[in-house]
């Protein structure tokens, strides 16, 4: 790093040269590993600075830790309810049975984490990204899950009742034998979806793309199927008694 000073006859300021310094800061202690770092962009000393959250101990419940680097972190079967991680990259990490319950992961980068048995009942998820990942034996009652692009990720033997997938990408997931009682599924992509024996009684499956998804032996009662796509829609042995589409009776 370079500094250089220039003067005039009316003040005197002092310059970064180079484009950006960046200083980290690593404190080990015990098990635990703190990062702080400092971006510094090329201009004045002090402008345009920005400082990187410590997150290190062990979580708990209500713990802030939102916009942290949490990859690979195990944080299986512990009690997070509460919990904010909104923001946090959360990529490879152990989830497994993990109560998240009512906590707040708004934004966060989910990929490759371990959720199987996870508990997000209440959470807010909107916006996450977790394609091609395994939910099977989550609990997800009243989660928001509204934006999420969820593709291609699997939930086995799943309750969903009364979450929220608005808007959210359910491209070719798989969630066999899953309960979606009362789920919001308005203007959810669910094209080439398995949703083979599920229940989907009271759903609200307005304007939401089914086209070539398989709901055979599903159960469909009082579900809302106004202006979807059901093109391709395979519904042999489904109980259709929903209403708004051509299907329904």
């Amino acid at each position: 790093m370079v500094l250089t000073m220039k003067t005039s006859s009316k003040n005197a300021s002092l310059l970064w040269a180079g484009t950006i310094a960046v200083l980290l800061l690593v404190v080990i202690s015990g098990n635990s590993v703190s990062t702080f770092s400092v971006y510094a962009d090329s201009g004045y000393v002090g402008s345009n600075t920005q400082t990187a959250k410590s997150c290190s101990g062990k979580p708990s419940q209500n713990t802030d830790w939102s916009n942290c680097d949490l990859h690979g972190v195990d944080l299986s079967f512990l009690n997070l309810s509460g919990i904010n991680l909104s923001g946090a990259n959360l990529q490879g990490a152990n989830l497994y049975g993990t109560n998240l319950s009512g906590a707040n992961l708004v934004g966060a980068q989910l990929a490759g984490a371990s959720v199987n048995s996870v508990v997000l009942s209440g959470a807010k998820l909107d916006g996450i990204t977790a394609q091609n990942m395994d939910f099977y034996h989550a609990t997800l009652v009243g989660a928001d899950f509204q934006g999420a692009n969820l593709q291609g990720s699997a939930f086995g033997s799943v309750n969903f009742q009364n979450a929220n997938f608005t808007g959210a990408n359910l491209s070719g997931i798989r969630a066999i034998t899953s309960s979606f009682t009362n789920v919001n599924l308005s203007k959810a992509d669910l094209s080439n979806a398995n949703l083979r024996a599920s229940d989907l009684t009271g759903a609200n499956l307005s304007d939401t793309n089914l086209q070539y998804a398989d709901i055979s032996y599903a159960i469909l009662a009082g579900a809302d199927l106004t202006g979807a796509n059901v093109s391709g829609l395979a519904t042999a042995g489904t109980d259709r008694s929903c209403h708004g589409s051509p299907i329904c009776h």
